[in-house]
C-alpha cells in the first residue's frame, strides 16, 4: 500500500494537531453493567469487547539519516523488521540510550528543530558536571524516524460501527495513516492522542501506519531529566463507537458542613456522540442513587443532592461505582468523595490539614525505558503503599492512566503534572533564562494543549488533589495561562515550582526544590524573604535528593513540617533509578552507550535501584514517613505523635522490646497531628540478650514496633537508647609486659601474621566520595583527602608497649597522628589520637584499616543492622547481626562509599576456624567492611567492577554524614567534623 507521507507538520511551530480529537476522560466502556464488573482492575483496558488493544509485535523500519524517509511509502516493498509496541526503539536495538538532565539533543533555538540536516554544533552553558560555555559538534547524529506498521481485521458486523484509535503515549510526536491516507497528526509525548479512523476503515485487513520523529516542535517542552526514548512507548486502543456510545464524562463534588454533619453533591456531566438517553447510578456502602436524562446537544447534567458518603483520603480510601449506562455500553467509573482546599497557610483535605510525605515517580524501567507492563506500575504503587509513602507528584508528566486508577483503590494522593519542561532554555543560550519560552506568547497554544489535555484525562481521579503546571521552565505568560485554564475547570490548587523563578513567586501553593532546612524554617515562621511563600501552604516538590549513597538529612525536614502547620510535606526525588539492563544483569548510566553528552550516573538518584529492590534510601524515607513517632522523654514516659491526618492512634499496636527482656504492648489513642504522654512498663518479660565475655552487651534501649491492628503490617521500627555504651570493664584492659603470642607491631601497625595486616592505606581521613559528596558543578570536596603521604615519624618500644608516630601530608592540610598499642589480658589495645598540624574545614573520617584473605568471610557484630551515617541512621536500629562480607555493602549503580555501620560495640570476623574481634573500649564505633580496598573501589564504575580481592575491615571513630549535596544542600554542620579539633579512636583487638 502507497502513502503520501507529510514531512513538515513535524518542524512547523503553527501546526499543534491535525484531526486530534478533544481532550476527554480515560475510561473503558463496556456492554453493559455486568460486564465491566466482572474485570479486575489491572486488565480493564485489556478485557472490553468493545476495546481492541492493537499492542504487541508491530512492523518497524528505522530510518537513521531522516532524508532517506521517501516522500511516497509503499509498505509492500519496505524490508520491516520487528518491534514490540508497546516500546522504545533504543531498548529493541535501533538508535541508542541516551542520558541528558537539562540540556536539549539539538541546537537550541526554537521554534526550530533538525529535520534532515545532521545536528549540530550545539552550544551549552553546563556539561557532564561542570560549568562553562562549550560547544558539541556531534557526530552521525540525526532526527531519526520510525515507522511503525500493524494490520487489523474488521468484520462486516464491526463495519456497522465506528473506531476510534487511542495512542496512550508516543515520543515525540505521531503521524497517523490508515489504508493509504493520511489520518491526522499530534504531538506531546505522554498525553493521549485520539483519532477517527471511520472515514478510513473497511471491511477485512486494515493498516495502520504510524511515523515517529525523534523530535518535533513540541520537543523544546521536553527536556526533563530522563533517558530521552522515542517510539510507542504506551498502550494503543482500538474502541468500537456508535452514536449512542459515552465520549465524555465528567465530575464535581461539592461538600457542605453544617452542625457536624458532612453532605456531598455530586454532579455528573455525560457527553454522548449522538443525542440519546443515559442512565447515571451511584452505588456503594450502602448507598444506591440513579437518575436519567436525554441529552441535549449531546449532554446531560445530572446531580445527586444530600449524600451521606464516605470520604475518600490516601488513609481511608473509599470509592463509590458511578455507571453510566446507554443503549450500546456501560462505563463503570470509581468516584471518590474528597474536598482539597487551601485554607490561609494550611493544605487541607476534608477539612483536615495534611502532611504529604511524598515521592517523585518517573514511568521507567531498565527493560523497556518509558515502557511500563500493568504489574510494573502496580508493583511501584504498591511499593509506596508498604515505605509509608502516600504522595506521588507525576514528575514531569502526566503518567499511564492505570497508575492514577491504582492511587485512587489504594489510597495514595498525587499531584498530577502537566507534560512540561524547558530546562535546557537555561543552558542552551547567552544570558541564561529560565523562562525564555515561557515568557514567549507565541508559544501560547501548545503550553495551555498540555494544561488541557492533563486535565480532561484525569479529573476523574480523587487521588488528583492538585495540579501541577510541569516543570523548571521558568515562568511567564504562558504558565499563567495554565493556571488561569485549570482553575476555571477545577477547584483543585495549582502547583508550579518554576513560578518561583519569576515575578509572580507562587501559585495556589508556595514551592521549591532543594531548599536547606534553614529556609524552609523561614518559611514556616513566615519570615522568607519571598514574600508570597509567607502567606500560603509550602510544598517541597522535589528535596532529598536519593543519588547513590542517601538521601541524608531528611528527619531534619520532618521535625520542622510537623512544627508548623503552612509546611504541607514534600515529595523525595526520586523513586527509582533510571539505567539500562543488559543480559548478564549489568546496568549502565548516562555515558555508557556512547552519548556525545550526557549526564553520567545523575539518572541513578532513586530510593529504589532499576528492579526496585529497595536500598537504604527506601528504608530511611519509610522511618521518616512512619505514621507514629515516639521518643523517650524520661524515666518510664514516653511521647506519642499521630503523624496521620484521619487515622486515630487506636488503629495501631506499639509493641515495646527492652534490650534487657522487658516487653510491653499498648494502644494508644492519640488524635491525628496531635501528641500524647504515655506511661510505659514492662508487662512482661522477654529473654535478656547479655552475651558472653568481649560480646557482652554493654548498653540499655527500647525498641518500638508499631503495626496496624487491623492487618498486623509492620509499619516502623524505631529505637530509643536509654543509656549510653558502658566503658569497657578493668579485666580485658589489665597491662601485661609482652604482647601476646601470634601478633607484630610495626610501622604500619598491628599485624597478626597469616591473620589480619594493616592495608596499604591504615590510616583513612577521608571516604570514597559518595554521589552526594560532589555537587552540581561537579566539585568534590573529600577527593582532596586522597593520596595523603605517609611520613612514620618514630617508633617508640617499651614493655609491653609500641608507640608509632605518623605525619600525613595533604596539598591543603597536615595530620599528626600518635598510635599506641599496648599488651592487655584480652589482646592489644590500639589508641589513635589525631592532630591537625596545618588547614582548615572538615574532616570526613577518622580510621583505620586492616586487611584479612578473602576466606574470612563471616562477620557479627553488635551495632546498626543496616547501612548508617551520622545524618540517615535512625531507620537502622541496635542490634546483633551474623552476615557474609558481601552483605556488608550496597549495590549501588555507580560503586562508592557504602555499608557504613553506627554505634558498633564490637565486630567478629572469621574463616570457620580462627577469630579476630574488634571491641570498643569507651564509646561505641563505627564499622567498615568491604570485599576490596578503598584505592581499588576509587576506580569502579559499575557493579560488575566490584571484584572481591580481600575483606578490609574500617574501624572508625567517626565518618561525616551524607547530606544530598549532588543537587541539594550538602551536609549539615552538626554531622561534620572540624580538622582542627583533636581525636582519639581506641579499641581492643583480640583473636582466637
Amino acid at each position: 500500500m502507497r502513502y503520501e507521507l507529510d514531512k513538515v507538520d513535524y518542524a512547523d511551530a503553527r501546526v499543534l494537531e491535525v484531526n486530534r480529537l478533544p481532550g476527554r476522560s480515560y475510561f473503558v466502556p463496556y456492554p453493559d453493567r455486568a460486564a465491566a464488573d466482572a474485570v479486575a482492575l489491572e486488565r480493564r483496558r485489556y478485557g472490553s469487547p468493545l476495546v481492541r488493544c492493537l499492542s504487541g509485535e508491530w512492523d518497524f523500519r528505522f530510518y537513521p539519516r531522516p532524508a532517506e524517509l521517501p516522500d511516497e511509502l509503499d509498505t509492500d516493498a519496505v524490508a520491516w523488521g520487528r518491534v514490540t509496541v508497546p516500546g522504545c526503539w533504543q531498548f529493541q536495538g535501533y538508535d541508542r540510550p541516551f542520558y541528558v538532565n537539562l540540556r536539549y539533543q539539538f541546537p537550541f533555538d526554537p521554534p526550530r528543530i533538525p529535520t534532515t540536516e545532521p545536528v549540530g554544533p550545539v552550544f551549552s552553558l553546563m556539561g557532564e558536571g561542570s560549568v562553562g560555555p562549550r560547544v558539541y559538534h556531534p557526530v552521525d547524529e540525526y532526527n531519526f524516524v520510525g515507522v511503525y506498521r500493524t494490520i487489523f481485521e474488521l468484520s462486516p458486523h464491526e463495519m456497522a460501527s465506528g473506531h476510534i484509535v487511542s495512542f496512550l503515549g508516543v515520543a515525540s510526536c505521531i503521524d497517523l495513516y490508515c489504508n493509504g491516507r493520511r489520518v491526522g497528526y499530534a504531538e506531546g509525548s505522554h498525553n493521549t492522542a485520539e483519532f477517527n479512523l471511520t472515514p478510513f476503515q473497511r471491511v477485512g485487513e486494515n493498516e495502520l501506519l504510524v511515523v515517529v520523529r525523534r523530535w518535533c516542535t513540541g520537543s523544546y517542552l521536553e527536556c526533563q531529566d530522563m533517558f530521552r526514548n522515542n517510539g510507542i512507548f504506551r498502550d494503543v486502543l482500538l474502541r468500537e463507537v456508535t452514536l449512542s456510545s459515552v465520549w465524555d464524562v465528567s465530575t464535581t463534588v461539592r461538600r457542605e458542613e453544617r452542625a457536624g454533619r458532612v453532605r456531598y453533591r455530586l454532579c455528573v456531566g455525560v457527553t454522548l456522540l449522538d443525542d440519546g438517553e443515559a442512565r447515571v447510578t451511584l452505588r456503594g456502602h450502602g448507598l444506591e442513587r440513579t437518575a436519567a436524562a436525554s441529552t441535549h446537544d449531546r449532554r446531560v447534567e445530572l446531580s445527586f443532592d444530600g449524600l451521606d458518603v464516605r470520604e475518600w483520603t490516601a488513609e481511608t480510601p473509599a470509592l463509590y461505582d458511578l455507571y453510566v449506562e446507554t443503549a450500546s455500553e456501560c462505563v463503570r467509573c470509581r468516584v471518590g468523595f474528597r474536598e482539597v482546599r487551601v485554607d490561609g497557610r494550611r493544605l487541607l483535605v476534608n477539612g483536615r490539614p495534611v502532611k504529604l510525605h511524598g515521592v517523585n515517580h518517573h514511568d521507567t524501567t531498565p527493560e523497556a525505558g518509558y515502557a511500563m507492563t500493568p504489574a510494573q506500575i502496580e508493583r511501584d504503587a504498591l511499593l509506596c503503599k508498604r515505605h509509608n509513602i502516600d504522595t506521588i507528584r507525576t514528575s514531569h508528566y502526566p503518567p499511564d492512566p492505570l497508575l492514577l486508577e491504582l492511587c485512587d483503590e489504594l489510597g495514595v494522593y498525587v499531584i498530577d503534572e502537566a507534560d512540561l519542561e524547558t530546562h535546557g532554555a537555561l543552558v542552551g543560550r547567552v544570558p541564561p533564562s529560565h523562562g525564555r519560552i515561557t515568557r514567549d506568547a507565541r508559544w501560547r497554544e501548545r503550553y495551555l494543549d498540555r494544561a488541557d489535555r492533563l486535565f480532561e484525562r484525569d479529573k476523574l481521579h480523587p487521588c488528583v488533589i492538585m495540579w501541577s503546571l510541569g516543570n523548571e521552565s521558568g515562568g511567564g505568560c504562558n504558565a499563567d495561562a495554565m493556571y488561569e485554564l485549570l482553575r476555571s475547570r477545577s477547584g483543585l490548587p495549582v502547583h508550579y515550582e518554576g513560578a518561583i523563578h519569576s515575578r509572580r513567586r507562587a501559585y495556589d501553593v508556595g514551592s521549591e526544590m532543594y531548599p536547606t532546612v534553614e529556609r524552609v524554617i523561614s518559611v514556616g515562621e513566615g519570615r522568607s524573604s519571598v514574600r508570597r511563600l509567607n502567606d500560603r501552604p509550602y510544598v517541597l516538590c522535589e528535596y532529598a535528593h536519593a543519588m547513590g549513597v542517601g538521601p541524608g538529612g531528611i528527619e531534619d525536614y520532618w521535625r520542622q513540617i510537623y512544627a508548623h502547620e503552612a509546611l504541607a510535606g514534600g515529595c523525595v526525588w526520586e523513586m527509582a533509578d533510571h539505567a539500562v539492563l543488559h543480559e548478564g544483569g549489568g546496568y549502565t548510566y548516562g555515558g555508557d552507550h556512547g552519548e556525545w553528552e550526557h549526564d553520567g550516573n545523575f539518572c541513578c538518584d532513586g530510593i529504589f535501584y532499576p528492579d526496585r529492590t529497595p536500598s537504604t534510601g527506601a528504608r530511611v524515607v519509610r522511618h521518616a514517613y512512619r505514621p507514629l513517632r515516639v521518643r523517650h522523654v524520661g524515666g518510664d514516659f514516653f511521647m506519642v505523635f499521630n503523624a496521620t491526618s484521619f487515622t486515630p492512634g487506636d488503629a495501631f499496636t506499639l509493641r515495646f522490646e527492652w534490650s534487657d527482656g522487658g516487653v510491653a504492648e499498648l494502644v494508644c489513642d492519640v488524635d491525628p497531628l496531635r501528641q500524647q504522654s504515655l506511661l510505659v512498663r514492662p508487662t512482661a518479660q522477654g529473654t535478656a540478650d547479655e552475651g558472653e565475655g568481649l560480646r557482652r552487651n554493654r548498653m540499655r534501649w527500647v525498641t518500638v514496633t508499631v503495626t496496624r491492628r487491623e492487618t498486623g503490617e509492620e509499619v516502623s521500627r524505631e529505637q530509643m537508647a536509654l543509656t549510653e555504651m558502658a566503658p569497657l570493664g578493668a579485666g580485658p584492659l589489665e597491662r601485661r609486659a609482652a604482647f601476646p603470642e601470634g601478633c607484630e607491631v610495626g610501622e604500619k601497625g598491628l599485624v597478626l601474621p597469616g591473620v589480619m595486616a594493616p592495608a596499604a592505606e591504615p590510616l583513612l581521613l577521608t571516604r570514597v566520595s559518595t554521589d552526594n559528596d560532589r555537587d552540581l558543578v561537579g566539585n568534590r570536596p573529600l577527593e582532596e583527602f586522597y593520596d595523603a603521604r605517609r611520613e612514620v615519624v618514630g617508633v617508640v618500644r617499651g614493655e609491653g608497649s609500641v608507640v608509632v608516630t605518623t605525619r600525613l601530608v595533604l596539598p591543603r592540610h597536615q595530620f599528626l597522628c600518635v598510635t599506641t598499642y599496648e599488651a592487655v589480658a584480652a589482646g592489644v589495645l590500639v589508641t589513635a589520637r589525631l592532630h591537625c598540624e596545618r588547614g582548615r574545614g572538615d574532616l570526613p573520617r577518622f580510621g583505620m584499616c586492616y586487611r584479612l584473605d578473602p576466606s574470612w568471610d563471616e562477620v557479627d557484630y553488635l551495632g546498626r543492622n543496616g547501612e548508617s551515617y551520622r545524618d540517615m541512621c535512625e531507620q537502622a536500629q541496635v542490634a546483633r547481626v551474623s552476615c557474609r562480607v558481601g552483605d556488608m555493602t550496597e549495590p549501588n549503580i555507580r560503586p562508592q562509599e557504602s555499608g557504613n555501620r553506627m554505634d558498633c560495640q564490637y565486630v567478629r570476623l572469621s574463616d570457620g576456624e580462627r577469630r579476630v574481634q574488634i571491641t570498643a573500649v569507651s564509646r561505641p564505633f563505627e564499622l567498615g567492611v568491604k570485599p576490596y580496598s578503598d584505592e581499588e573501589l576509587r576506580g569502579m564504575l559499575h557493579r560488575e567492577d566490584e571484584v572481591r580481592t580481600g575483606t578490609y575491615l574500617t574501624v572508625q571513630a567517626f565518618q561525616m554524614g551524607i547530606g544530598t549535596g549532588s543537587c541539594g544542600p550538602a551536609t549539615r554542620p552538626e554531622y561534620r567534623f572540624d580538622c582542627r579539633e583533636d581525636y582519639e579512636l581506641s579499641y581492643l583487638v583480640s583473636w582466637e
